[in-house]
């Protein structure tokens, strides 16, 4: 399996009644299969270089071109041989290269151009306004290429409006949803009622009115109707065709008008999983690029904040439909390989956090009092095991139905609803088109089983279940958590959510799921290992401190496992790489990989 796509090689010129296309199918496929060259990856026309084809494709050549009188071989010498062109240090030269057809030779010129660190800066600009916006994108992904390629976003007019009524303004040009009863309704009304003041009652039944009178009272209702606005819109660019609208009404100046005015990371957060969403779409790539979205995305790829970083490297990801077209990420975080020049990917890492957890807080280091902690996954095991693919499933959860969430579509919340809905964006991200290694902390755990036992009863997803190829647990409430069976006593006062009424310790559910999982993993013998907490965390009033998955339940009673002096938080968060927790999840993911390379 291999980490870039194939094209079949395409001919830009065909001369006299000589078709040359099956003669290159021919060299670079004899010479790819014989050599065991990475085809898609950017070095590749360097090493054929090394084995002088110019003999072999002139011999091939000498037949065809006998009978041709007028012929101009200093034309098509460039054309044989790009890799000589792409030696230029002339930016008309490359940038021909990057319009080839053929997909070698377009990578060829785009890894040329990145490689260009040294030019004036008038030469980045003719590129920049030259090229199309898949060459930008492409050299977007290459963390050396220079800044300069990058035109900045263009001047906005100061506008006279506030940029609340600017956001509610845009959501008013779009549609009413169809469903009355539904979430996008649901978020459309918080972001359009002004009416509407953040203190309304635990059980979202009155809303209260509040006399703002302070300043600070302001600023806050200023950032919860922003916060309201960009959750609408981020539900509403979800589906293609509202996302259209968005970007046909002028909504990406909007945005960037919001990111001129507020540096807050959260916004920027919102806007980067706006971008996410917009980025599936191929029809909106150009609009991306003109609205000058590249530079900013650069921008946040070096920010400090981890979660902001893989946010945009993952836009770019979706962005390079020319690289891999097949692999589109929703709600899901590209961690590893971020970039063009990679290794081969042979598995991919699944992750999947539990309750109110995250797409990259789940998986930091321990916290660290003087530092926030980076994500372990992307600086550590991407660098002990290059040749995967690492993604971290995201999704909204709640322990209890207190706070603004949107109280329709219940259903979705459940174990079945949910893994359902990380089904399809799993499919839309590749996940099944090679070996699984499955990866997850405590509901987590729970969700991975069931799209595995998905996976076995249905023809639509059976890759799923037929290529996990390894499981990893930390702190999977396998038969229930202590903790829920607290809240549970105390329903009518704490109104536990509907993740949370499933996890209680009698929940015929979760039998019947782990009998299934057990009969899944003796079946095909699939490694798993699992990690237990034995330190009770805490939690508050009115709660106690609690072992929240004690070792009877965490333990799945098949594979290895093991107890750890961590509470439950802290199972799935290393603090170093010497760090029993790291070392035996890298060990074993390692193995893994071995005994896939074999077979491969």
């Amino acid at each position: 399996m291999l980490s870039s796509p194939k094209e079949e090689l395409k001919i830009e010129e065909t001369y006299d009644n000589v078709d040359l296309t099956n003669i290159f199918q021919d060299i670079f496929h004899h010479k790819a299969e014989e050599d065991d060259i990475n085809v898609g990856i950017e070095q590749d026309w360097q090493l054929y270089s090394k084995f002088s084809p110019e003999l072999y494709i002139l011999s091939r050549l000498q037949i065809f071109f006998s009978e041709l009188v007028h012929f101009d071989f200093s034309k098509i010498w460039g054309w044989l041989f790009p890799w000589e062109k792409s030696k230029s240090d002339d930016p008309w030269t490359l940038l021909e290269l990057t319009k080839s057809h053929n997909f070698w030779i377009r990578q060829m010129g785009i890894a040329s151009l990145a490689s260009k660190v040294d030019w004036p800066e008038y030469k980045y600009r003719n590129i920049a306004q030259a090229c199309d916006a898949r060459v930008l994108v492409a050299l977007a992904r290459y963390p050396y290429a220079s800044q300069c390629y990058f035109l900045p976003q263009p001047k906005l007019h100061a506008s006279k409006n506030d940029i609340v009524k600017e956001l509610r303004d845009q959501l008013k040009k779009l549609p009413l949803p169809h469903a009355v009863n539904s979430c996008l309704m649901y978020f459309r009304f918080l972001a359009l009622d002004q009416d509407f003041l953040y203190n309304n009652d635990p059980f979202n039944m009155d809303i209260i009115n509040y006399p703002y009178s302070f300043p600070e009272d302001e600023e806050k209702k200023k950032e919860k109707d922003i916060s309201n606005c960009l959750q609408a819109i981020l539900s509403y660019t979800a589906e293609p065709d509202h996302a259209i609208n968005f970007v046909c009404n002028h909504g990406l100046a909007v945005l960037q008008h919001l990111c001129e005015d507020f540096s807050d990371n959260w916004i920027q957060m919102y806007v980067a999983s706006i971008l996410t969403n917009l980025s599936l779409i191929p029809d909106l790539l150009n609009s991306i690029v003109q609205a000058g979205w590249l530079r900013v995305l650069r921008q946040w790829i070096n920010s400090s904040d981890t979660a902001l970083s893989l946010q945009a490297l993952t836009v770019l990801a979706n962005l390079d439909r020319d690289w891999w077209s097949k692999e589109l990420y929703q709600d899901v975080l590209l961690i590893h390989p971020t970039q063009r020049n990679s290794p081969l990917v042979y598995a991919d890492v699944v992750l999947v956090h539990g309750l109110r957890g995250g797409v990259v807080k789940t998986w930091r280091q321990r916290d660290d009092i003087h530092k926030t902690s980076a994500c372990w996954p992307k600086d550590w095991l991407a660098q002990d095991c290059p040749n995967i693919r690492i993604i971290s499933i995201g999704y909204e959860s709640k322990l209890h139905k207190w706070g603004d969430h949107c109280p329709y579509e219940q259903d979705k919340r459940t174990i079945e609803g949910r893994s359902r809905e990380i089904i399809k964006k799993l499919q839309k991200a590749g996940v099944g088109s090679r070996p699984i290694i499955w990866v997850g902390h405590s509901m987590g755990g729970l969700l991975i089983k069931k799209i595995i036992t998905i996976g076995e009863t249905e023809d639509e997803f059976k890759k799923l279940a037929a290529q996990t190829k390894g499981l990893l647990f930390y702190s999977v409430p396998h038969h229930g958590s202590s903790v829920v069976d607290a809240i549970m006593y105390a329903k009518y006062l704490l109104f536990p959510s509907v993740e949370v009424q499933e996890l209680h310790s009698s929940s015929p559910k979760l039998a019947a799921l782990h009998d299934n999982f057990v009969k899944f993993v003796q079946k095909n013998s699939v490694p798993c290992l699992s990690f237990g907490e034995n330190v009770k965390t805490t939690f508050g009033r009115p709660l106690p401190k609690l072992l929240v998955v004690p070792s009877d339940s965490s333990d799945p009673g098949v594979g290895k496992f093991v107890t750890l002096p961590n509470n439950h938080i802290e199972t799935c968060k290393p603090c170093s790489q010497d760090d029993v927790i790291y070392q035996l999840t890298c060990n074993f993911i390692k193995n893994i990989l071995i005994s896939i390379k074999q077979h491969f």
